[in-house]
C-alpha cells in the first residue's frame, strides 16, 4: 500500500537546503501550497516525477524507501515543473507483467469494467496508482522500471 505521508517525508528531505519559500519558487506553486502538502502529507506526482527527473531520485526510494536513493537514469533538467507521465509505455509495461491474461481476466483479477482495462490497454488512461502498486508488489518488480523503463526489471 502506497504511504503518501512516508512519500512525503523523503520528498521534502531532498529540498532540506530549500525554504518554504524558495522551494514554492522552484516548483512554481504558492508557499501556502507547499505548508499544505508538508502538512497534509500529500505532494502531487507530477512533483514527484519532477524530482526524480531532475535529480535522478529512484521511484523505490520514492515510494517505498528502498535504497539506493538514486537510480540508474540520469538527471535531467525536465521542461516543466508539470511534468506529465506518458501513459502508453507505463501501460505497455504493467501489461507485459500480465501475460498471457485477457483483458476481463485482468478485469475480474481487479473486480473491475472490462471497459477500464480496455481504456488502459488502448492508452486512453494510464493505469491508476493503487493498480501500478498491485503489480510492483504482487509480481516484484520495481517502481523505477515500471514508471521510467530503468532496468532491472525486479527488485
Amino acid at each position: 500500500m502506497i504511504n503518501k505521508q512516508d512519500i512525503c517525508g523523503r520528498f521534502f528531505s531532498c529540498y532540506g537546503e530549500y525554504s518554504r519559500r524558495g522551494l514554492a519558487k522552484l516548483l512554481g506553486v504558492s508557499q501556502p501550497t507547499v505548508t499544505e502538502w508538508s502538512s497534509g502529507g500529500r505532494v502531487p506526482w507530477n512533483k514527484l516525477k519532477y524530482l526524480s527527473d531532475s535529480q535522478g531520485v529512484s521511484w523505490d526510494w520514492l515510494i517505498d524507501g528502498l535504497e539506493p536513493k538514486l537510480s540508474r537514469k540520469k538527471p535531467r533538467t525536465p521542461e516543466s515543473t508539470r511534468p506529465e507521465f506518458d501513459a502508453a509505455p507505463i501501460n505497455e509495461r504493467f501489461f507485459s507483467l500480465f501475460q498471457p491474461m485477457s483483458q476481463s481476466t485482468i478485469a475480474r483479477t481487479f473486480e473491475i469494467a472490462p471497459a477500464s482495462v480496455h481504456e488502459w490497454s488502448s492508452d486512453k488512461s494510464r493505469v491508476p496508482w493503487n493498480r501500478l502498486d498491485y503489480a510492483v508488489r504482487h509480481f516484484g518488480v520495481r517502481w523505477d522500471w515500471l514508471l521510467d523503463g530503468v532496468d532491472p526489471k525486479y527488485r
